[in-house]
């Protein structure tokens, strides 16, 4: 049964790790979120799909309290850089056959436009038709802060009702509810009664609401969610906090992190992260692009570096945990 409110990017082992320690101790039940940048079946900045779900397993091991369901997070063309459908079909081939517990099916780069909702349905019958038990989330749309209005409306109920003709499996329903990340900051605007109407639909058809982007919410975003949200993602914040707890400690023991911060500069992948900075803030541009490159070695010499001097890997769990208890502790 799910009952988790709040799903989370598996930008590290450490995150991951962090993630069971604080299911196990509290007792909460917690979603991952792996994207195809992150894992997939051939590779990702983490790790490959079958090296992860290993992972799980020794977490569920060492943490045999935890509650932690895999999900994928927008499963489809384009996420990755590849358009094509086979691509897709071996990323949900292998997160069924690994025990993934929800797929996002996610056409929203899938052209011509009017072929959307018909490409996704056949995506949905193809993971049913390996698993008929495996969770649906779904959503169109990419979501970049967009605020919907009433005219809107329409158009979402017949999307809704289009999916849930052929399939009792819709867990999720994904809807912009005007939140947007950028740089290290929340910069959208949670359109309250647009989503509440939303949630009417939903719940007719008992669908839970998903908010994706809903990193960095204060303590009154988050409560001011309650009742309209039933579950959120959080993702680039965990990275940041990963990157940040590290380049804080090497300051203080005065370790030289010039070629990361080079690596991570040149490669360039804050650009799409980027709001109101220049890229003459080189800091900044590392901190929210770090976690692309922490399998680099240049981190890991920071790594080991930092671990002569204390348990880097507990300091980077322990942020992490207080990340979730802002968004599940009470």
């Amino acid at each position: 049964m799910i009952k988790s409110s709040l799903a989370l990017g598996p930008m590290s082992s450490e995150i991951i790790e962090a993630i069971f320690l604080y299911s196990h101790f509290h007792r909460k039940q917690l979603m991952i979120i792996a994207s195809k940048n992150q894992i997939d079946y051939d590779g990702g900045y983490v790790m490959k799909t079958k090296e992860f779900m290993e992972f799980v397993k020794k977490m569920k091991e060492n943490y045999p309290d935890s509650d932690v369901l895999i999900a994928r997070d927008h499963g489809g063309p384009l996420f990755n850089g590849n358009s094509d459908l086979n691509d897709v079909y071996k990323t949900f081939e292998e997160d069924i056959k690994s025990g993934f517990d929800i797929i996002h099916v996610d056409f929203c780069h899938y052209q011509p436009r009017e072929r959307q909702l018909e490409e996704t349905k056949k995506a949905i019958e193809y993971c049913l038709n390996l698993n008929p038990r495996i969770k649906i989330e779904i959503g169109t749309d990419e979501n970049i802060g967009t605020n919907y209005g009433i005219m809107n409306l329409k158009e979402i109920e017949n999307e809704i009702n289009y999916f849930k003709e052929f399939s009792d499996n819709i867990e999720f329903y994904v809807i912009q509810t005007g939140s947007l990340v950028k740089e290290i900051n929340q910069v959208g605007n949670f359109n309250k009664e647009f989503v509440k109407k939303i949630l009417e639909m939903l719940k007719s058809r008992k669908i839970k609401l998903k908010e994706h982007n809903a990193d960095y919410l204060s303590k009154a975003e988050i409560q001011e969610r309650e009742g309209i949200i039933d579950a959120m993602n959080i993702a680039p914040q965990l990275g940041v906090i990963q990157t940040m707890t590290t380049l804080k400690k090497c300051l203080i023991y005065g370790i030289d992190f010039t070629d990361f911060l080079n690596e991570v500069y040149e490669k360039e992948r804050w650009k799409k992260w980027m709001h109101n900075n220049t890229s003459d803030n080189k800091f900044l541009c590392c901190v929210i692009a770090g976690h692309y490159h922490f399998a680099s070695n240049n981190y890991k010499k920071i790594i080991e570096k930092l671990n002569e001097r204390e348990n880097i890997k507990e300091t980077i769990t322990n942020e992490i945990m207080g990340v979730i208890d802002h968004y599940v502790g009470k």
